[in-house]
């Protein structure tokens, strides 16, 4: 049986995910460990919200255009609650 290789992360989506981790250790900071909509401390159920999606030109990078929810008012903004 052949193996396949496993395909390793572009370069450019590292940098990506690096960014990524980056900006949600500084709206931790920023929003003091708290959710945005309900003011609950986030532990270990949060999730970053882009204001402004990434279909619709928005930057997962920015921001201005991400925030930190917890998984219940993550839900509720995307209709799943």
């Amino acid at each position: 049986m052949k193996r396949t290789r496993i395909k390793p992360i572009s370069d450019k989506k590292r940098e990506q995910l690096k960014a990524e981790n980056l900006l949600t250790a500084r709206l931790i900071i920023k929003q003091k460990g708290r959710c945005a909509e309900c003011d609950k401390l986030l532990g270990w159920g949060s999730a970053k919200h882009e204001i402004k999606f990434r279909s619709q030109g928005g930057d997962p990078t920015d921001e201005t255009n991400c925030k930190l929810l917890c998984l219940v008012c993550h839900g509720k903004r995307h209709g799943l609650n």
